[in-house]
């Protein structure tokens, strides 16, 4: 494959050749062109701006299949265009990192009825590409309403527990250890986390620290 060895000028001209293919609604050029930047590792290539357009509407359309009605068939679809519009390298724009994050951690821990089989791996990928950041947002995401509310449903609870030790490897720092020992030790029910005195001190303390 002659993409490795490319200039980077090239590189930079065919990713600004798919966005001009977007902005101008040619829309066979414009698949053709996402299909090679696709196939050859290029999405990196595309401009930020478009990127992150790309990126929000495939949380938001993911999103709304797994509220919807008969997730189950209709979510694996959208987790596998997120996973496209991600990309190899599991980066996203500075100002879809939270969305991104709290998301793929909603989507995760399921509905509580039961999971979609064909999304899930997908997920798990997804999770296992954050970076040290971002595992720590996934980690505190049990503040956000969405996910606490869930946490009080055995099956989610369950899930988030999965998600604790598939991102311990990531974790480095002493204060996000200590906090997922106290998550794990947590005596009531985890939907009550974020009221306990002790976990919003180190919570508040994380928030400063990774903004």
């Amino acid at each position: 494959m002659l993409w490795p060895i490319a200039p980077e000028e090239i590189k930079n001209t065919l990713g600004m050749k798919y966005a001009n293919y977007k902005v101008n609604n040619d829309i066979p050029e414009a698949k053709l062109a996402r299909k090679f930047l696709e196939l050859v590792g290029g999405l990196t290539y595309i401009p930020d701006q478009l990127k992150s357009a790309e990126i929000e509407t495939a949380i938001d359309n993911l999103l709304q299949a797994h509220r919807g009605f008969d997730n189950f068939y209709t979510e694996p679809p959208f987790a596998c265009a997120l996973k496209i519009s991600i990309g190899d390298t599991g980066s996203v724009p500075r100002q879809l990192r939270n969305y991104y994050v709290f998301s793929l951690v909603e989507v995760f821990l399921t509905n509580g009825n039961g999971v979609a089989v064909n999304a899930q791996p997908i997920y798990s990928e997804l999770i296992k590409r954050f970076d040290s950041t971002q595992a720590i947002l996934a980690i505190l995401s049990f503040t956000q309403e969405k996910i606490a509310s869930k946490l009080r449903v055995d099956l989610c609870e369950k899930k988030f527990r999965l998600l604790l030790q598939i991102l311990k490897v990531k974790i480095t720092s002493d204060i996000v250890n200590d906090l997922i020992s106290d998550i794990e030790n947590f005596q009531n029910s985890m939907d009550l986390l974020r009221d306990d005195l002790n976990i919003k001190e180190k919570v508040k303390a994380l928030f400063k620290i990774i903004k």
